[in-house]
């Protein structure tokens, strides 16, 4: 779906809301993005209809959030996030809102949100509407927030994640007065659940300027208050490269093992995770020099196309490393097999070629069997196998023996 469709389709939703005597508005990232120029994926919309009414004006409506006046709207199949104007009370706790309180006014509801690029409203006919400025601080590509920092970031800490992930996402610069108040009030981010963290790093990384974010958190002092991060040294968290997440723990890790014991504070998935160990995994492995077609086999191709990345720019293995890694890339689709089950020969196979049950035996042989073939060794072919096994492998009255083929 293009995104001129999305604005197309939501439109529907607006003009159905003005039909009805309501006001409806694109709003927030979407239209930041779309008046950057920028790619669109999801469309939210504004209206001053309450959740009660406009679960009465659409067929097809999910309650995602009715008390906070959220109401997911399908039109022609695709999913619009539908909220009521709003106001909020007092946030005690820097994460959520005591209280939030409907109302009619549209400024009034862009006057809560946490940064000027995100606090603008755009017509079904894509005319802009901005109170707060917006237009002046993308065309300056700054991140400003709505009314005075420190309020903003009181309300909920986490904005003074997401306005440093705006700067890698945007590649923007932090206005002087929300690098003041992030300062003041860095440790708020304590009060924020891991999770809500997390998910936010995960996109600072995928941004355009990492950098200039990484070394904003560090100057600001939210480092010291980020769960896994607070534990690397600052030095090497500055002098750091990745490109995820995943690749900055992996090179943290790597230079200092001690901070694997502080990895499950972030709450990572499985697959991240896994993609961390295994990439870890891999370094260790081109230390010991391992055969470039079983560095290629045994790894996923985004695992070796990860940790090539990590380890052109970071000092981490030497440059014989860096090509034997490049290498075991170059390798893998020329690979005679690309998993076990191609080999010409199983399980079954190897019992009835030796007349023999099965046991711990058989795992190791099928293993040998898997490196010969892949180093070349022997041909993938059942008759070759079975001739090889039968020179390398005896079955002594029950007993399998492995020898050395001599």
């Amino acid at each position: 779906m293009t995104e001129q469709n999305l604005f197309k389709t939501g439109a529907k939703i607006i003009e159905c809301f003005e039909e009805n005597n309501y006001e409806g508005y694109f709003v927030g990232g979407a239209v930041r993005d779309y008046t950057l120029g920028r790619a669109v994926s999801d469309v939210d919309i504004t209206t001053n209809a309450l959740p009660d009414e406009i679960e009465s004006l659409f067929e097809k409506t999910i309650d995602v959030g009715k008390e906070h006046g959220t109401i997911i709207v399908l039109m022609d199949d695709l999913p619009f996030e539908v909220t009521t104007y709003r106001v909020e009370g007092e946030y005690t706790d820097h994460r959520r809102p005591d209280n939030v309180f409907f109302t009619q006014h549209l400024k009034e509801d862009l006057s809560r949100r946490d940064f000027t690029i995100n606090a603008m409203a755009m017509t079904a006919d894509m005319e802009l509407y901005d109170p707060y400025d917006g237009i002046r601080d993308l065309d300056s590509r700054m991140i400003n927030t709505v009314g005075t920092a420190a309020d903003r970031f009181g309300e909920d800490a986490l904005r003074m994640l997401r306005a440093v992930r705006f700067m890698s996402q945007l590649d923007f610069n932090l206005a002087d007065d929300a690098k003041d108040a992030i300062s003041l009030h860095a440790e708020m981010l304590d009060y924020v659940a891991v999770e809500r963290i997390t998910a936010e790093l995960e996109k600072l990384y995928r941004g355009i300027n990492v950098k200039s974010a990484k070394d904003m958190i560090e100057r600001t002092g939210l480092k010291s208050h980020m769960p896994f991060f607070k534990h690397i040294d600052k030095e090497q968290y500055i002098k750091s490269s990745a490109q995820s997440l995943e690749q900055e723990a992996v090179i943290h890790i790597y230079n200092n093992s001690e901070l694997s014991g502080h990895l499950s504070a972030l709450k990572l998935s499985n697959r991240q995770k896994t993609t961390i160990k295994q990439s870890l995994k891999l370094l260790d492995d081109l230390k010991s020099d391992m055969h470039i077609k079983l560095v290629a086999y045994r790894y996923e191709t985004d695992i070796l196309t990860g940790v090539n990345a990590i380890i052109n720019s970071n000092e981490l293995l030497s440059t014989n490393h860096k090509e034997h890694l490049q290498s075991a890339i170059d390798a893998e689709p020329r690979l005679v097999i690309q998993n076990r089950n191609e080999l010409a020969v199983d399980g079954n196979a190897l019992m009835t070629a030796l007349n023999a049950r099965g046991g711990p035996w058989l795992r190791k042989c099928l293993d040998t069997i898997e490196r010969e073939v892949l180093l070349e060794n022997i041909k993938n072919n059942e008759s070759e196998i079975i001739n090889w096994v039968s020179s390398h492998v005896k079955n002594e009255d029950g007993n399998i023996v492995f020898t050395d083929g001599r």
